[in-house]
């Protein structure tokens, strides 16, 4: 898809957020600036995070309740979601593998949690993610966006 603003990126963010159900992990991928917090921005929103989303490249993970009375979230099989909680990390600091370990992002792997990160090929560690999302800055502010679902 083809972004051509950041309302345009926060839709297609938002779109996505309509299919989650909880428990994905999601690989954010994209130079700096590509627009990837804008991109969370919007998914979070659609979810029904109400507190102001921000990049976490200094604080490496910010987690976000998701207000059960704004989820408006249904799963493949028209049951309603239970997204409790969002986080969202950012792997582009970090400098071993052992940095990664001690975030225990596996712990984060909830039914309850939907957990994108950002700069996954910073660590060697295969997260195996369930989507990978692509933003690649094509202009101004133009972008590229491509989401692959296992």
């Amino acid at each position: 898809m083809i972004s051509h603003n950041a309302a345009a990126t926060q839709a297609i963010a938002a779109s996505l957020a309509l299919r989650l159900h909880g428990g994905e992990v999601i690989a954010l991928i994209g130079d700096l600036g590509a627009g990837k917090t804008t991109f969370v921005q919007g998914l979070a929103a659609a979810l029904g995070v109400t507190s102001r989303v921000k990049s976490p490249t200094f604080s490496i993970m910010n987690e976000y309740a998701i207000e059960p009375t704004k989820a408006q979230l249904w799963s493949q099989n028209n049951k309603p979601a239970k997204l409790a909680r969002l986080i969202h990390a950012d792997l582009y600091r970090l400098q071993n593998d052992a940095e990664l370990s001690a975030l225990s992002l596996a712990d984060e792997q909830r039914a309850d949690t939907v957990l994108i990160i950002e700069w996954p090929n910073a660590v060697s560690v295969d997260l195996n993610p369930d989507i990978t999302v692509t933003i690649d800055h094509l202009g101004e502010d133009e972008r590229a966006i491509t989401i692959v679902a296992k």
